[in-house]
């Protein structure tokens, strides 16, 4: 009877078949089974030149301090986020302050523009002007000047500033006037001739009869 060695790397012998698919046996071969659960495992997996990944596929999540080309975990991602939300949290609050905390802020503003005046050339030079300057341009400087020597009504002629030029200008006799005023006015057509005598009294002369 021939004796027959078990097979080996270097010499030729017997070999027993096997269907496991994690031994590292040298003395063993592999079935079709085994070959095609291994084959069926690779191919569940993904290439290593740009894979399709489906599910939900995971991988280590780095230090927020990385900045290699490490691959950016959604756990990653959250904490930069909120590290860098959490580093400002006051200026947001001031923007949200400023804006009044109006959601529809834009729509808000461009309804306030519109009521508005449009751009006008003429309104943008007036918007520099001093007082002095607003009143030569609507030609008001001569109808000023003129009501700062006007009379005031209230006053009833009490702000005249020579009561006795203005009596003598517009011909009339003062409350302390004279006969003889009286008849130099009459003489001039601005009384009537007196005749008789005239006596004084507190609201000027009087005409009378004697």
């Amino acid at each position: 009877m021939i004796s027959l060695e078990d097979a080996s790397l270097t010499k030729k012998g017997i070999v027993k078949l096997s269907s496991a698919t994690d031994s590292d046996s040298e003395a063993l071969a592999a079935t079709p089974k085994a070959v095609k659960t291994v084959m069926g495992e690779v191919q569940a997996k993904a290439p290593l030149d740009s894979p399709a990944l489906t599910g939900t596929p995971t991988a280590p999540t780095p230090e927020t301090t990385a900045a290699g080309i490490e691959i950016a975990t959604a756990a990653f991602v959250a904490a930069k986020v909120a590290q860098l939300v959490g580093s400002a949290p006051e200026t947001l609050k001031e923007l949200a302050d400023a804006l009044g905390n109006d959601p529809n802020f834009a729509t808000t503003v461009l309804n306030k523009l519109a009521g508005k005046q449009p751009l006008d050339d003429t309104l943008t030079a007036l918007s520099g002007k001093s007082v002095d300057g607003l009143i030569e341009y609507v030609g008001l400087r001569e109808t000023i000047n003129h009501a700062a020597d006007a009379l005031l009504k209230s006053q009833n002629g009490g702000d005249i500033p020579e009561k006795p030029l203005f009596v003598q200008n517009i011909g009339a006799l003062p409350a302390s006037g004279t006969a003889v005023a009286a008849n130099r006015l009459a003489s001039r057509g601005a009384l009537p001739a007196l005749t008789g005598t005239t006596r004084g009294s507190d609201g000027g002369l009087i005409m009378g009869e004697v």
